[in-house]
């Protein structure tokens, strides 16, 4: 369960990034008189994916930074998977868009095999394990 503390941090970027997008769709025209509902549209589609692009991101390091423990069995040989330190993953497809992550980076020396919880990612390409 996420604490107080961590919902405040969560809550704090979030307003930080939606005042940040309000701004941009501004600045795009957004509240122009002569705008179409289709560029209206097209403005809040690209720019929604921004902010919850953010949230997810922002979750995700909350999970990472608590996680202790045991790392995760491995899929190809059922062995726990070695924690390899934190590392910044670029570029992971979800289905809020592109997002960018710092967490944990296990790996399973005897199946050659690397792992990015909390796993495969899912979005408008083909999913894939990160």
């Amino acid at each position: 369960m996420i604490t107080e503390r961590e919902k405040g941090e969560l809550r704090r970027r979030f307003v930080a990034k939606a005042e940040e997008v309000f701004d941009i769709a501004m600045e795009q025209g957004i509240a122009r008189e002569d705008i179409t509902l289709s560029q209206i549209e097209g403005i809040v589609n690209e720019l929604k994916f921004e902010l919850t692009g953010m949230l997810v991101e922002s979750v995700i390091e909350v999970q990472a930074s608590r996680k202790s423990g045991p790392g995760p069995k491995c899929e190809g040989c059922g062995r726990e998977m070695r924690n390899k330190g934190e590392k910044k993953r670029p570029g992971i497809i979800t289905s809020q868009g592109e997002i960018r992550v710092k967490r944990p980076y296990y790996y399973c020396q005897k199946c050659k095999s690397g792992l990015f919880p909390p796993g495969p990612t899912v979005g408008a390409q083909q999913p894939r394990m990160e």
